[in-house]
């Protein structure tokens, strides 16, 4: 029996094949179901010299007139239509094992054009208009964005709607203080997850920025908190300097240090310092010891060739000025406070650094 089963599926499959190789596949359609009750993924495709172009993405079943979701579970010939204001693809096909293909014949709707010309469009080819049904274009859309000054082509119109730029959204960041966004401007923030929350937050830490600018720093991670945190801190930088900063690591909680120590190094520091791992509790050892205003160069110096900030402030107890050339050499020779204590406490007072390293390679304790 169950070799009989298979058999049949075989060949419904191979009928299936055969059948499509019957129809005329310069214009297709496929369909088949998504995770929710409420959409259908529904697949168009075109064929023109030898060129193949698709367009595949989920659906809201109100797309579709004469459409019955039963087709998925019982199959059989099918006529529906995919409506939109800018016309409606007339589908024709079949459904089996919970899929459907077929024909389409696209018929445009002629007042669509007129209408979408009075709001001052451009008049769109077939190309454009077709492009539109599937993007979903509504002439609500088309107002919406007229009536928010963007002075769009209707192939702009086509990319907003695509890549998800709404009314809602257009209106939300005019609000915020964005009234020279153009519709590139509008894509490109949504091409880069831009929500308007982004934008508002901006604008209230005392950022006005081009579109440009906002997309740098969300492709960089840069949140709305940090650029704050930098003002308050008294950075006013550019856009590359923010996301430099933010790239090597320099985050909020590395500034709120700083100002706790009362540190505030130059933009240009932080990012060296934060490359070399240099914390606020070192910087403020070195502040706490006598050191600081060393320059960036020096402190990551410091740090590299592991000279502690407790070594430094035992130093400067006992009385020490070394440079920090001289911390450097005296930590590579394996001098630390307890040694230099010993010097002092036999007699040995006013020694340079490097003769106390020579007495310390030479053995001497």
């Amino acid at each position: 029996m169950k070799y009989v089963s298979a058999m049949l599926v075989a060949a419904a499959l191979l009928l299936a094949g055969v059948a499509m190789l019957g129809q005329d596949l310069k214009h297709g359609w496929k369909m088949h179901r998504t995770d929710r009750a409420d959409e259908v993924q529904f697949t168009v495709e075109r064929w023109k010299d030898g060129n193949h172009w698709s367009n595949s993405r989920p659906y809201p079943l109100t797309s579709f007139r004469g459409f019955s979701t039963s087709w998925f579970d019982h199959g059989g010939k099918v006529k529906f239509s995919f409506v939109q204001d800018a016309g409606e693809l007339q589908c024709e096909g079949g459904f089996s094992f919970g899929r459907g293909s077929g024909n389409f014949t696209f018929t445009p709707n002629p007042s669509f054009v007129s209408r979408l010309k009075e709001l001052g469009y451009d008049e769109p080819d077939s190309n454009d208009l077709f492009a539109i049904l599937l993007a979903e274009v509504s002439l609500d859309f088309a107002r919406e964005v007229k009536d928010a000054g963007l002075g769009a082509s209707t192939k702009q119109l086509i990319e907003l709607r695509i890549h998800g730029v709404s009314g809602d959204y257009i209106r939300e960041a005019r609000e915020a203080g964005y009234r020279d966004f153009s519709a590139r401007d509008y894509t490109q923030l949504r091409i880069h997850g831009v929500n308007t929350d982004f934008l508002r937050d901006l604008q209230r830490a005392g950022y006005n920025l081009p579109a440009g600018d906002i997309t740098e720093l969300r492709i960089h991670g840069v949140s709305a908190e940090f650029a704050k945190d930098l003002k308050s801190a008294g950075y006013d930088l550019p856009t590359r300097q923010i996301t430099e900063l933010r790239i090597h690591g320099v985050s909020s909680d590395y500034l709120r240090d700083l100002r706790t120590y009362g540190l505030r190094p130059e933009a240009g520091d932080l990012k060296e310092l934060r490359i070399h791992g240099v914390s606020p509790q070192y910087l403020k050892g070195l502040k706490d010891s006598g050191y600081a205003a060393l320059p960036a160069r020096e402190i990551t110096e410091l740090h590299m060739r592991g000279v502690s900030t407790n070594f430094i402030r035992e130093a400067h107890d006992l009385g020490y000025s070394f440079t920090p050339r001289e911390l450097s050499e005296l930590c590579t020779q394996g001098v630390n406070g307890a040694y230099l204590r010993k010097l002092k406490e036999s007699g040995m007072k006013n020694l340079s650094a490097s003769q106390i390293a020579k007495l310390r390679v030479h053995g001497v304790e």
